[in-house]
């Protein structure tokens, strides 16, 4: 038995031979991997900083760590399985976690008023979470088996209805900021698959109509964040305290931050969901304007290697696969700090790789799983 295996290359002019799991390991991008790990272990190090000697929060941390360990094992899992494994088994998966999410809107866990999780012994899902990623896989699927793509607005029919059903979903949890994302899903999957502009705008401009049309069914505190997003000293100590006090961390860390643990803003308790929702303000109260340019740096190194993932892709499932994640994690990124900042509303996204939360962080390195799955199977290798 032959124990080297033939491995063509994507553009078949080039042979040669090598051990199948050899070949892997290295084609495996180790420039956005040693990047992913960086910043989780710096955002372990930053929330240790926001919890500091905060009876309660500090063994965050410490599950933070354990989380990561756990989900750095289901990348290696996710890599190892042949993304065109995983396209076969989409469906099921979509199917599956749509059904998790029934589950939850009728036993789930509510947590910070939104009824999101399901508990699982010493641990909480979030259906919504894993429910992205199999969004995208769908909607990827479709588009590939239609070579000439998206040119109608009768086309963006199935993959408006594969992002908008979860949404709906996930919307009456109820919980906002994720529902917009499935949002920011079908717009780059659109894209992807060459509809046109003029159709996505018109398709944008109906979604802002049904936003609208949906105030009246908004929870209270939903319409409050929507009010203060233009003017949050109108309500400085209710709905626009969390900005208010996340602009005051924020500017408090100057220009290289009060140092680590001395986060006044988090230490004394003043920014709600400090660990969480409002890291970001967090770790720029602890690192500053410069500390915190270098954070933005390193997410944006990450996002480049990504689209480089997407470019080399094989074949065009696992391009827009690619391109379906990056949305999820630029999304996450851009709404998070956005939301710190005062630029956007406040909807509890939570930011990648920092924020605290094991559901969220194994589902993140899941993505990471699925694009280095891609990246490295540019080439073809028998037996893998």
């Amino acid at each position: 038995m032959e124990s080297a295996a033939i491995v063509r290359e994507k553009s078949g002019d080039q042979l040669s031979t090598r051990s199948p799991m050899r070949g892997l390991v290295q084609n495996v991008d180790w420039l956005l991997l040693l990047a992913t790990l960086a910043v989780a272990l710096v955002g372990i190090w930053l929330l240790r900083g926001a919890v500091y000697g905060i009876g309660g929060l500090e063994a965050a941390a410490a599950k933070q760590t354990v989380f990561l360990a756990i989900a750095v094992c289901v990348l290696a899992g996710t890599f190892l399985v042949d993304y065109r494994w995983i396209n076969r088994a989409a469906m099921g998966l979509y199917v599956f976690n749509l059904a998790a999410l029934i589950f939850v809107l009728l036993s789930g866990r509510s947590i910070n008023g939104a009824k999101s999780w399901i508990p699982l012994g010493p641990i909480n899902w979030q259906p919504s979470e894993t429910m992205k990623i199999a969004t995208v896989l769908v909607c990827a699927q479709w588009i590939a088996l239609r070579p000439d793509g998206i040119e109608s607005i009768k086309g963006l029919i199935p993959p408006a209805l594969i992002c908008g059903v979860p949404a709906l979903l996930v919307l009456a949890q109820p919980d906002l900021g994720t529902a917009s994302l499935f949002f920011v899903i079908f717009l780059t999957m659109a894209l992807m698959a060459g509809a046109r502009r003029s159709h996505l705008l018109l398709t944008a401009g109906a979604a802002v109509v049904g936003l609208a049309s949906a105030w009246p069914f908004l929870k209270t505190y939903q319409k409050a964040r929507l009010i203060v997003f233009l003017n949050p000293e109108s309500d400085p100590t209710g709905a626009g305290y969390n900005v208010i006090q996340s602009k005051i961390a924020i500017g408090s860390g100057g220009l290289l931050g009060r140092g680590w643990g001395q986060g006044t803003q988090s230490t004394l308790r003043f920014l709600p969901e400090h660990h969480t929702d409002f890291i970001f303000a967090s770790a720029i109260e602890q690192i500053g304007f410069v500390g915190g340019a270098l954070l933005l740096f390193g997410f944006g190194f990450i996002v480049w290697r990504m689209i480089s993932a997407m470019d080399i892709a094989r074949d065009r499932f696992g391009g827009l696969v690619v391109a379906g994640l990056i949305a999820i994690f630029a999304g996450h990124i851009i709404l998070n700090v956005g939301m710190n900042m005062g630029l956007l509303p406040v909807t509890g996204i939570p930011l990648p790789l920092l924020s605290y939360g094991g559901s969220f962080l194994v589902s993140t390195f899941i993505i990471f799983g699925l694009i280095l799955n891609v990246a490295s199977r540019k080439y073809t290798f028998a037996g893998l």
